[in-house]
């Protein structure tokens, strides 16, 4: 910045100078005056290039999901609230366990396939994305995909077992899984969802002997 007052400076003063010399003062006014527009358009063409580059890169990111917050599904059943898609990985014995991403959802119309297999319709669906793998060579038992959650809205909810993906269980010896765990909300208001309290149970062997600790871990929104 202010370099470029600098050379506005130094240019109001040569067109101050020579003003009184006839011709040469023109032709030095309007060079001097090409030299700040040249300046000028080069400065313009980099803040564009730069906001470009941010736009380029924010839309990059959100690429990176099919559906961004805020989007209804194809059919139009469902619409996408909130996603955190930045929690740590977690250790627990030798396992190592993700959450990719963890979504709120509003049931905007329960689809009528579904509606025979429930006894209530759901106001929205809790979505738990999951990577875990096992870095020992020794058989593990660990049922992350039965994980209880809680809600700020007062909800203690189980997977939902038609919907959910079956990755827990055994893992024999240093192998991954991942999959995608949901939870109905029977009660709650989905808009009104700001975090999920995730409670797993340690990971234990053959025995039933536990192995490290319990997860217990909140996602906010």
């Amino acid at each position: 910045m202010k370099k470029n007052n600098l050379l506005a400076t130094l240019g109001l003063v040569s067109v101050i100078t020579l003003a009184a010399c006839g011709s040469d003062a023109t032709n030095a006014s309007e060079k001097n005056n090409d030299t700040k527009q040249e300046t000028t358009e080069k400065e313009t063409d980099s803040t564009r290039d730069d906001s470009e580059a941010e736009d380029s890169e924010e839309d990059a990111n959100e690429g990176d999901w099919e559906y961004q917050v805020g989007d209804m599904n194809e059919d139009g059943n469902f619409k996408l609230l909130a996603r955190n898609d930045t929690s740590e990985t977690i250790e627990t014995a030798s396992i190592s366990l993700h959450f990719p991403q963890v979504t709120v959802a509003e049931v905007v119309e329960w689809p009528e396939e579904l509606a025979d297999s429930y006894d209530f319709e759901p106001t929205g669906v809790i979505q738990i994305d999951m990577e875990v793998s096992n870095s020992s060579n020794d058989t593990i038992n660990f049922y992350m995909d039965q994980a209880t959650i809680t809600t700020n809205t007062g909800e203690q909810l189980e997977p939902d077992l038609l919907t959910s993906d079956h990755i827990g269980g055994v893992f024999i010896g240093a192998v991954n899984k991942s999959g995608s765990v949901r939870y109905m909300l029977e009660s709650s208001d989905p808009n009104e969802i700001e975090w999920v309290r995730v409670l797993i149970n340690a990971p234990h062997d053959a025995n039933f002997e536990s192995l490290g600790h319990d997860i217990d871990v909140q996602i906010d929104f």
